[in-house]
């Protein structure tokens, strides 16, 4: 029975002894050459409005919508009317207050026309009792020669000399009258100037509340959705009840949600290209602008928001919410080695190795690997330019 196990033991050796390898076959072969490298971050994302292009259109009135112009779909340029609010109540309001401040103008002009005339006649006056004192002291000086003379009475000095006094307390009065004239004149001017004003800050307040009754676009854009109809009454509260919502589609940008672990190699400046569903082949081109510093945590994820400036022209192409394969350039090398991805294969102590073609026979090397994107490798060591390797 010994006998029997070793000589079947001694025939497998035999046997094992003098099977061939199978020998290696590759499914195909490249060479090893120097080319350009890039290094990719690859994100989903979505275009969205920029800053200011989606703008909520609604009233700070409140009424029933007497006229509504716009429907989803159109298209509406800045200041073109979109709905018109019942204003009668408004209307008339405004039209009193216009009046209002008309009548304060014309009192104003009238003060200002009246006072002057007052005041200029009244210097007329001073000037004509300047002119009678004048006469009165030449009058005085004369028969005071004369009484001194002996040649008229002392009731004639006396009569002279009240004359004069007369003259001057007639000068002081036209003086003071002048001067309580133009105090009075300022005083009234200056009241019927607040009254004009006053009136005219409430008529341009009504007017102004006149005008929140017709709705205009602020902006050139197409209309993305319409929240009230015609004939509904809306209540304006603490915020204006919106009426349509308007998108300007030649400003939009892409917003990439980048992984916690690629955001470190994100900075403003970097090449971007990204496809959507609808152009599944035109290839759009972009600009790392803002990253933002708030997180986004999804399914316990934290993604970073980054903003995406289209460079590539968009119109009419692209709308909001398009979701967009975003793949940011992040490093690129030029002049290295490099070979298909294919090539290279890790084995079980972790290195990485290739098989080179070395006189018509395959020879597993070990190789340094560095950057690994868009299906190649570069080689940093192991190879050199021309050789060629296996593809599994």
């Amino acid at each position: 029975m010994r006998a029997k196990v070793f000589f079947l033991v001694l025939l497998f050796l035999v046997a094992g002894c003098g099977k061939k390898e199978k020998p290696f076959k590759p499914k195909g072969e490249a060479k090893v050459k120097k080319g350009s490298i890039v290094l990719e971050v690859t994100a989903t994302g979505a275009v969205k409005p920029q800053v200011g292009a989606q703008v909520k259109v609604g009233t700070r009135i409140s009424g029933k919508v007497e006229k509504l112009y716009a429907q989803a779909g159109d298209l509406v340029k800045k200041g073109q009317l979109i709905a018109v609010i019942e204003h009668e109540d408004l209307k008339a309001d405004m039209l009193a207050k216009k009046h209002q401040m008309e009548a304060a103008l014309q009192d104003l002009k009238r003060v200002e026309q009246v006072y002057p005339l007052r005041i200029e006649a009244q210097k007329n006056a001073v000037k004509k009792a300047q002119a009678e004192l004048h006469l009165a002291e030449l009058n005085f000086e004369r028969v005071k020669q004369l009484h001194r003379d002996g040649l008229v009475s002392d009731n004639d000095l006396d009569v002279a000399i009240r004359d004069l006094k007369v003259k001057e307390a007639l000068l002081n009065a036209e003086k003071n009258r002048l001067f309580e004239l133009k105090r009075e004149f300022e005083k009234v001017r200056k009241e019927a100037h607040h009254k004009y004003e006053a009136a005219k800050e409430a008529y341009k307040f009504a007017k102004i509340r006149y005008g929140y009754a017709f709705v205009y676009s602020p902006i050139t854009g197409i209309v993305s959705s319409v929240s009230t109809q015609q004939g509904e009454t809306v209540v304006a509260g603490l915020s204006a009840p919106t009426f349509i919502t308007v998108v300007d589609l030649k400003k939009l940008q892409v917003d990439a949600y980048i992984d916690e672990t690629d955001i470190g190699k994100i900075e403003p400046g970097q090449k971007v290209t990204f496809v959507v569903d609808a152009y599944p082949d035109k290839t759009f081109e972009g600009i790392v602008e803002t990253i933002y510093p708030g997180a986004i945590v999804r399914n316990n994820v934290v993604f970073y928001d980054t903003k995406i400036r289209i460079i590539t022209p968009y119109y009419p192409l692209l709308k909001p919410e398009m979701t967009a394969d975003v793949t940011v350039e992040v490093g690129r090398k030029d002049n290295v080695l490099i070979v298909p991805s294919a090539a290279v294969k890790v084995g079980m102590d972790g290195r990485s190795y290739v098989m080179v073609k070395k006189n018509g026979k395959w020879v597993k090397r070990p190789v340094k690997t560095g950057w690994e994107s868009q299906g190649k490798v570069e080689i940093l060591e192991g190879l050199r330019e021309g050789e060629v390797v296996a593809l599994w």
